[in-house]
């Protein structure tokens, strides 16, 4: 309901008989509820929940009060009493967390609520248009005059303002630095000048994107991300009568505010002494470094709560780590299941056992990855080379490329077979958590078992072996001829890499077989007989999302090296697995961050490259940079006409290890459709446009770029729903006494918006708050200690039989 009044209605005797008791109340309960050391756990639950719910606070402007980062016009009184009845609550149910109740609902609905709240407090996101066009918000270009409480509960810090005197230089900094946090800039000192006796003078303080971008590399090519962006909000202070003063003041900024991104800045990181502490004594102990960061953020309630970053804490401690484990095993892994999918709903898990209750199979994805597969799931790798554990169980992750070019994971499984039939269960059961939407392309290694239950359970899918792992074998099955080394190994590889036509590689195999002798080679033979799944040349045409097999497989081994390895076992692996999950998670966030934060200068006048800096995250304009840069060595040659399709050569001079060689490139352009299509096949396979197609636009003076090239995939400007999916481990606990917490504060909800609507209902509210609150705190038992809802529902679960799921036996791989 829209609310309106004037601001007249408020008055100074409400402000003192309302808002100040309210006031002193949450200081007395906040101070009773830190004595109690039993109910510290659920402080912390209160103060995360509270720092979501929707707050106002008064505005330099009479008329409107502002709600994150946009001002809305609403009655201060009605917004004020909200607040604050809100908060009293929050310490009501935080003193009561043991009411006895008949049935617990479970329900999401304050969640959601919250993440609703949370978007619309924070400015950040750019106009989108999410891929079916029901997603769209609107970035908001923040003026400087917001008052905005914070997301962490901290003091509101007012806009600065011409007058305003500070009495020390800690206090001047510490104020626009808070100030800076809150409405979501950096800041730097941009000038100051200081006495003999280091005193002050004057300084001047600013956002940190002010000054024009420079770029300070040699590399003309590659220049370097930028932040600037000439930015004119500061405040100049200068010294008078022993007292900092404000003498001008400037709050306007040209970019878009987010206070939901202020910890990524560089001015609000620190690694302050008693976390150097932590990090000083588990180095001593010998724990790895992202073990000690990950203790750290699970301890502040998670990234978002941390100053501080992995690297920052590796620059003061650069040293090698070892992982320590525990045990467990296929019980485990099973009450982590029913842990999960108590937690979410969305969480898939499938286990497949023998006749004797052992574990045979088994396939797990969280709501992220599930949400994640509508965007990313047209292209998946599935490799089960990287990783076995202590029973000989391969590691089988389904895994994609996100819109920053990373690996994403969207599924994983455990099998104890490497068969036909293992892996028809472990597909089919994928295909079952993705609503039965198979991959457009997949990425094997290359197995006759995977290769058979592909065509059985994904028949229309375009499958590919892993060429990394095809030529790695290279060494092993023709290293022992004796013209290895001089000859036969470059060929082999110019063969592969090198034919731009499916006759340029018959050829060239021809003539390798015949030069070195090859025909009764048994495995070339067999390569060549699978040719079509593995030569580049035969997979041009189909788009992989530059999933270069290297990469990736690398990639992989990124993911989770330093959390799992060869002797993990089941209950050690999946607890690792989720602070691998995290962290993978993070990265993105930060992969997003940058890609919000700096913009990389174009190196070139084309119009074409504005368009891709405007609409590509900055890891995807990168390579596109490179094919611009690559059009210096490109030189065109009209051929012929044919209708409405020209034909031309365009000769590159690409680099090799020692020389330059010219490869003659074959461009169709269809000039009534403005499209191109190279005979390189760039844009088909990974969907980047090549430098031999802008080299014709470039010459055919094409100045608007078609939509086609445009990749929905790689755009920033596109909110995908799955970034907003919690997973499974970043969901509350669900325990008792949490879930009463949230059943109140649903309640309190509901009542606070219809007694703020009238005075008297208002005061009748906060006295019989009081009342209850006092009740509470006097008649709240000692504190028992209780399970965790999850040990208690698997208990459940697992007492109803009469065998409990046995760790598999181990087993001998392939």
């Amino acid at each position: 309901m829209c609310i309106k009044f004037l601001f007249a209605k408020l008055q100074q005797q409400t402000w003192n008989s309302t808002i100040a008791p309210l006031s002193s109340f949450a200081t007395n309960v906040s101070s009773s509820v830190a004595t109690r050391s039993s109910v510290q756990s659920s402080a912390t639950v209160v103060a995360s929940s509270c720092s979501t719910l929707p707050t106002f606070s008064p505005s330099t402007n009479a008329n409107s009060y502002p709600c994150g980062s946009e001002v809305m016009q609403t009655d201060l009184s009605h917004a004020l009493y909200f607040s604050f009845i809100q908060k009293i609550c929050c310490h009501i149910i935080l003193v009561s967390p043991n009411l006895q109740e008949n049935k617990v609902e479970q329900s999401n609905s304050i969640e959601e609520f919250s993440d609703k709240t949370l978007d619309s407090i924070d400015c950040e996101e750019q106009s989108t248009a999410s891929l079916d066009n029901t997603i769209e918000t609107k970035e908001a270009v923040c003026s400087g005059s917001l008052h905005v409480e914070q997301s962490d509960g901290g003091d509101i810090t007012e806009e600065p303002k011409l007058g305003m005197c500070f009495e020390l230089e800690n206090a001047l900094m510490d104020f626009y630095k808070h100030y800076g946090k809150q409405e979501g800039f950096p800041v730097m000192t941009q000038r100051s000048k200081r006495e003999k006796d280091e005193t002050i003078k004057y300084v001047t303080l600013g956002c940190a994107r002010g000054g024009k971008a420079r770029n300070r590399t040699s590399n003309i090519s590659r220049p370097r991300p930028t932040s600037k962006t000439d930015c004119k909000a500061r405040m100049n202070v200068v010294l008078k009568n022993g007292k900092l003063c404000v003498t001008s003041v400037f709050n306007t900024h040209n970019h878009v505010l987010s206070p939901r991104k202020t910890r990524f800045f560089r001015c609000n990181r620190e690694v302050n002494e008693s976390v150097r502490r932590v990090l000083d004594t588990n180095d001593q102990a010998g724990i790895r470094m992202n073990k000690s960061f990950q203790a750290l953020v699970t301890e502040a309630g998670g990234f978002e709560n941390v100053s501080f970053g992995e690297k920052d804490c590796r620059n003061y401690i650069d040293k090698a780590r070892h992982l320590r484990l525990g045990k467990g095993g296929a019980q485990a892994l099973l009450e982590y299941f029913i842990r999960m999918q108590y937690k979410n709903d969305d969480f898939f898990s499938i286990m497949d056992v023998d006749e004797d209750d052992r574990l045979r199979n088994v396939f797990w994805a969280d709501a992220r990855s599930r949400g994640a597969y509508y965007y990313f799931g047209d292209v998946v790798t599935f490799d089960t080379t990287y990783l076995t554990n202590r029973y000989g169980m391969p590691f089988a992750p389904f895994v994609g490329v996100n819109h920053h070019g990373q690996s994403i994971l969207l599924g994983a499984g455990l099998i104890s077979s490497e068969d036909t039939e293992s892996f028809v269960w472990l597909f089919k059961s994928w295909l079952d958590c993705m609503d039965g939407k198979a991959p457009n392309t997949i990425i094997t290694d290359q197995d006759r078992a995977m290769k058979n239950a592909i065509a059985i359970v994904f028949p229309n899918t375009r499958h590919r072996y892993c060429l990394w792992h095809i030529l790695k074998k290279v060494p092993e099955k023709l290293g022992s001829h004796t013209q290895y080394q001089s000859g036969l190994k470059s060929k082999l590889l110019s063969c592969v890499y090198d034919s731009l036509t499916i006759e340029e590689f018959e050829n060239s195999w021809n003539i390798l077989k015949d030069t070195f002798n090859l025909h009764e080679n048994a495995w070339l033979q067999s390569l060549y007989a699978e040719r079509e799944f593995w030569v580049p040349v035969y997979l041009k045409n189909t788009f992989w999302a530059g999933m270069s097999t290297t990469q990736r497989s690398e990639s992989m081994n990124a993911f989770f090296d330093g959390y799992v390895h060869a002797r993990t076992n089941l209950k050690e692996f999946v607890d690792q697995f989720d602070n691998a999950l995290k962290k993978k998670i993070e990265n993105e966030n930060q992969a997003g961050f940058h890609s919000f934060n700096f913009t990389i200068p174009c190196i070139s006048h084309l119009g074409l490259e504005k368009k891709f800096q405007d609409v590509y995250r900055n890891e995807k304009f990168r390579e596109v940079q490179q094919e611009i840069m690559g059009m210096i060595y490109c030189h065109c040659r009209f051929e012929k006409m044919d209708g409405v399709i020209a034909t031309y050569s365009v000769d590159d001079e690409i680099k090799a290890e020692n020389f330059i060689k010219e490869v003659t490139y074959t461009v169709l352009f269809n000039e009534a459709e403005c499209e191109a299509k190279c005979i390189c096949g760039l844009f088909e396979m990974r969907g980047i446009i090549c430098r031999h197609i802008l080299a014709i636009f470039s010459a055919r003076k094409v100045r608007e770029l078609p939509e086609k090239y445009i990749l929905d995939r790689w755009r920033k400007d596109i909110k995908r729903r799955y970034s907003i999916i919690p997973s499974s481990h970043d969901v509350a606990d669900q325990r008792p006494e949490t879930v009463r917490y949230k059943r109140l504060l649903k309640i309190c909800y509901e009542v606070i918006t219809n007694a703020c609507s009238q005075d008297g209902h208002t005061e009748d509210m906060v006295s019989k708050l009081y009342a209850m609150n006092d009740v509470y705190c006097t008649s709240k038992p000692h504190k028992i200690q209780e399970k965790n809802v999850g040990d208690s529902t698997m208990n459940a679960a697992t007492k109803g039989s009469s065998k409990n799921v046995l760790s598999p036996n181990v087993v001998r791989g392939k």
